[in-house]
């Protein structure tokens, strides 16, 4: 290799951090880079002018053969992927990249070889794998979990409720001790479990029970919700601009708006509040504002709020299971979005805010890899 330009080119493919080989039409080894010697074992120089089965095991000769042949004799660039073993070496998984090799009238003289170890990205792909066969295992046994807690734990308690009222119809009148009181506590705390079993298979269909893909009118989904949470005369929903209409999956926009509305009346301090929807277009996504006059979120419980079985205060004083939060996070979350909230303009109140992204109507096979085939 005395000619400088090809010495200048041999500098440059050592510099190459990867083995990389140049084969002449017939076979021979034009030179190889610094990497393929060290992965090779070979002295410098030793290949150059050796044919390709001198410098090759026959494992990679049989993997190059074809390819080499692709590449010189229709002069494309050709790509293989293949275990690859080098005596004395542990076998690794490589691509190969042939790339046709032209003289100035274009006439193929060659190709180089380009070879990249994917070894150990095989190996993360295999780790993933069973790391997510995991997860989806660990789901299922979550989700049978939370079907057995909603289904077969309802039982015993719907009995409970059965014992509790006929004992208070029982002791009607009867207002000696702290029986009266103690009974209604009995009742709410019931009630209470009642509830938590009920968002925790809420918490777990998240993705999975979707509903309809549908034209949603989100005004006249806002008046559905307000109407059947029934809130008390002092309170009133208001929407600033015009609310949209698109194809949505109805069903858990409206469990987002109605936990979120819900909590905007449920924690507001006062006999008399208002609650105020937005929604602006943002291209790709809605971002929904749900804001209200309340006494707003202090910041230490900023993070908290999203997690599951959280409350601002004793669950004596505000009924509620601590879930609404973790599942709107969840369902934004599976639905690509994200939610998060800021202190009200003029310091009372909180304004929670959702981005919903617009898709386009899925596949039903998407619609059956979402929702699973099995329904709690």
């Amino acid at each position: 290799m005395d000619d400088p330009v090809t010495q200048d080119l041999q500098m440059i493919m050592d510099a190459v951090p990867y083995p990389v080989l140049y084969l002449q039409a017939d076979g021979t080894v034009r030179f190889g880079n610094k990497a393929f010697r060290r992965a090779n074992r070979l002295p410098p120089g030793w290949a150059d002018g050796k044919s390709v089965t001198e410098v090759m095991s026959p494992g990679e000769q049989d993997n190059s053969r074809d390819a080499f042949a692709e590449c010189v004799l229709q002069g494309r660039r050709v790509i293989r992927e293949n275990e690859t073993a080098v005596p004395g070496m542990p076998v690794r998984f490589c691509r190969y990249v042939y790339e046709p090799v032209r003289d100035a009238d274009g006439t193929v003289q060659g190709a180089c070889v380009t070879v990249v170890d994917l070894t150990d990205l095989k190996q993360a792909e295999v780790a993933l794998r069973s790391s997510h066969q995991e997860l989806e295992r660990s789901n299922a046994d979550l989700e049978q979990f939370a079907y057995v807690a909603s289904h077969d734990l309802k039982a015993p308690l719907r009995a409970m409720e059965v014992l509790v009222g006929w004992l208070a119809e029982d002791l009607v009148g009867y207002r000696e001790g702290d029986v009266q009181e103690n009974l209604g506590l009995l009742q709410a705390r019931t009630a209470r479990l009642n509830r938590l079993l009920d968002d925790l298979l809420a918490y777990s269909r998240v993705g999975r029970r979707v509903g309809e893909f549908c034209e949603v009118d989100v005004g006249e989904l806002i008046g559905d919700v307000w109407s059947l949470s029934a809130p008390p005369p002092g309170f009133r929903i208001e929407t600033a601009g015009e609310l949209p209409t698109f194809a949505t999956f109805r069903a858990p926009l409206e469990q987002v708006l109605r936990n979120l509305i819900g909590n905007a009346v449920k924690h507001h301090p006062g006999p008399e509040g208002r609650v105020t929807v937005s929604a602006e277009d943002k291209g790709d996504h809605y971002l929904f504002s749900v804001a209200d006059d309340g006494e707003g979120i202090p910041d230490e419980y900023r993070d908290r709020v999203y997690q599951m079985f959280q409350t601002l205060k004793p669950r004596d004083d505000i009924e509620g299971s601590g879930m609404g939060l973790a599942i709107v996070s969840r369902i934004i979350a599976w639905q690509g979005g994200r939610v998060w909230h800021e202190q009200a303009p003029g310091g009372r109140g909180t304004v929670f805010k959702f981005e919903w992204k617009v898709k386009d109507q899925p596949s039903a096979e998407a619609i059956t890899a979402t929702t699973g085939s099995r329904a709690a």
